[in-house]
């Protein structure tokens, strides 16, 4: 009976420790999309925050752009999808306000955004993380 009892704590145990690293992994994933990002141009910085469990935004930081507002977001409801291993959002373009939807991978400090823009043409825009020199003047 003692053995049964120590083999479902290790079996729990197990379970428990699965569970904590799925987690852990998620979330340092997660994190990484947050902080400070050039436009493909470097005209603008955006900021991503994490608005919610798995929720994201992304708002104008700085912009060298007359038309643009500071603070307008561009990216809302970006969550990461396990599945698909990519974020997903709607982003919408500053000009018109038009909302697209946009799906988002990471490779090293670079984010790739496809947008689904026409029926058969998607674009692609890279944007590139903001260095620390650059977090401290968008502060």
């Amino acid at each position: 009976m003692a053995l049964k009892s120590l083999a479902d704590l290790i079996k729990g145990m197990k379970v428990f420790i699965s569970i904590f690293l799925l987690v852990t992994v998620l979330q340092s994933k997660a994190q990484q999309i947050t902080g400070l990002w050039f436009s493909a141009d470097s005209s603008r910085i955006y900021k991503i925050n994490q608005t919610g469990n798995n929720l994201y935004e992304a708002v104008i930081k700085i912009s060298s752009r007359q038309r643009d507002s500071i603070g307008f977001t561009v990216i809302k409801n970006l969550h990461y999808s396990t599945a698909k291993k990519r974020y997903e959002g709607i982003i919408y373009a500053v000009t018109d306000n038009r909302p697209c939807f946009v799906k988002i991978t990471m490779t090293d400090n670079r984010l790739h955004l496809k947008l689904n823009r026409m029926f058969l043409f998607n674009t692609v825009l890279i944007w590139s993380r903001a260095t620390d020199d650059t977090a401290t003047v968008a502060n």
